[in-house]
Order: structure tokens, then sequence, then C-alpha cells
């Protein structure tokens, strides 16, 4: 599966403000046959609460410590070619390395199977110096849904259980040649620190609180391609909420539309509430002529939780 992206650039100003005096009450006039008038202020507007962050890390040290790129395929028995291979994102969730992804990542249409051979690669964010990204880990997959559930409302061709569930299982040796194969470096000693504390992983926290309404500013996350079709670093973009698309058919939220300039490499990356700097959604498409526009296609927070739990028996906290 290989998603097509907007490429719109969308630029947000601050709306203009005009300030407006209070009007002027003039005094009651008090004579022996009146009262005095009685003047009852107008209530305040209740004040929002104020938006709980998800962590009191940078948005940055999160980002850098929690998104990542995934490679995806089969390694033959010498170790020396490296087929079927498919690329995208993914999120790690917990201290423990387990990281939310695409299920068209990972699995092969063709064999009806999971990839054997994943590995994780990162580069900085953000990437200053343009660094390809380096090689950190190998990948286990953990689960995945068996089948592919569609929604009928939407498109015939999209599903909306494209999700998995992977962990990290050990940093690649050098006999394994993984870094001639993909022409980059493994990480070092440093570039570990960045991911790794005191034997847990950095991950991105969920934002639990956030409801959505359109035309809520969001980020997405993921290594999207540039126009030389290379995904060498973390792209961050700004869009606007547009809408739910209804696979249940009840009001609450469950895949988003937003609008933004996402591009292909952004499978499997974060939808981030850049408010509270947490997790709300998983992204998984970029619509292509199939609905009027183009959005990028995140699956819901808590309609992620719910399937996940549902169909991987994985309790997403």
């Amino acid at each position: 599966m290989q998603p097509k992206f907007s490429t719109t650039t969308i630029t947000l100003l601050p709306p203009k403000i005009k300030t407006i005096d209070p009007p002027t009450i003039p005094a009651p006039i008090v004579t022996e046959k009146t009262k005095p008038v009685k003047i009852i202020p107008s209530p305040k507007p209740p004040v929002p609460e104020p938006v709980k962050e998800v962590s009191s890390k940078s948005f940055e040290e999160l980002v850098n410590g929690s998104v990542i790129q995934l490679y995806c395929g089969y390694l033959n028995s010498e170790g020396t070619n490296y087929s079927d291979i498919s690329r995208g994102s993914g999120i790690i969730i917990t201290g423990k390395g387990e990281i939310l992804t695409n299920r068209h990542i990972i699995y092969d249409e063709n064999l009806k199977k999971a990839k054997s051979d994943c590995f994780v690669l990162k580069s900085p964010f953000p990437n200053i110096k343009s660094e390809k990204p380096k090689i950190y880990y190998t990948v286990q997959v953990i689960n995945y849904p068996s089948q592919e559930k569609f929604s009928e409302v939407f498109s015939k061709d999209k599903y909306y259980n494209d999700f998995a569930i992977l962990k990290i299982n050990s940093r690649p040796t050098s006999e394994m040649k993984i870094n001639q194969l993909l022409q980059t470096d493994y990480a070092s000693e440093t570039d570990y620190s960045v991911l790794e504390n005191n034997g847990f992983f950095n991950y991105l926290p969920i934002d639990w609180n956030y409801r959505p309404k359109n035309d809520d500013l969001l980020i997405t996350l993921g290594y999207g391609v540039d126009a030389g079709h290379i995904a060498n670093q973390i792209t961050s973009t700004m869009g606007r909420l547009a809408g739910n698309i209804n696979i249940r058919g009840d009001s609450k939220p469950q895949i988003l539309l937003v609008e933004s300039n996402a591009t292909a490499g952004f499978s499997g990356g974060a939808l981030i509430n850049p408010q509270s700097k947490g997790l709300i959604g998983l992204i998984s498409w970029i619509t292509a002529g199939d609905v009027t526009g183009k959005y990028t296609v995140a699956i819901f927070r808590d309609f992620l939780a719910e399937t996940t739990l549902q169909d991987l028996n994985f309790n997403l906290k």
C-alpha cells in the first residue's frame, strides 16, 4: 500500500482582535418618588481549565525519544539480501519498548503473514545537520488484526483497524550487515541515550483528556519523504481538524480527518495535541480522490484503545 499525500501548505495566522471600550452606563436619578435602580453585573464567562501537559519534557524531547522509522522485510539466511521492504513510521508508547504502528507496514499481503525482519531507525529531531537515520534495534511483531475491517461509509479500499503492536527486541550486531544493506550506520552509545533511560525506553504519553472539535489545530509527525523521495528526518506539520469518519454509527469520534500537508512515509506516525504535547491518534493513510479534498487520516485515541483491546487484547494505557 503506497498512500498519496497532500502537499498544500497551510499558513496559520493569529486572528486580528479589535479592542472595544465598555459602554458608559449613566448613574440612576434618585428622587423621593423613585427607588435606587439595582444594576446586576453580567455573569462572567467560565474560565477554561488549563490544558494539562502529559510530560514535563519539551516537545522536541518527547518527539526525539519516541517517533521512530521502521523498515520491515525479509533477510535471507546469510544476511546478504533484504527483500520486500516496506518503510514507515512508528511510535514508542511504553517504557518496555512497545511500538504502535500500522498493520499495512508490517503485513505481507501476498504471503498473508507478518514480515519477519523489522528494524528501528532514527535521526535526530530537529535534524539540523540532515543526518541520515541510523539503525538502533531489531523489532519483534507482537500482534496485529488477523483480518482487515473496512469502512463501507468512507471507502471500500480503506480499512480502519490499521494498527499493529511491535516490541523492541535487541540491538543489531555487526555480523548482521544490515547497515551495509540499508547503506547507513549503526547507532552509537551516545545515540542510544536519547531512547533509553535507566533500563527503560522513552515514550510518547497519551493525552486522555483531549476532546476533538472541528478547526482544532493538530500536529502530524512522521518520517515523510522530501522532493527527492528521501525520508531522512521526522517531519512536523500542523493542520486543522476537518471532521470524523463515522464507522459505528454513533456520535463519538473514531477516524479523524486533518487538513495537513503530510507526505508519503507518515503512515504509523503520531497525531499530537500541541497544547498537551500528548498522543491523540495514529496516522493511517491519506485520502486521494475518494472524498472531496485530501486529508491526513488518523485513528482517534478512544477508538484505537477500544479496537486494540477487542482485536489484540492489548490495553492501550
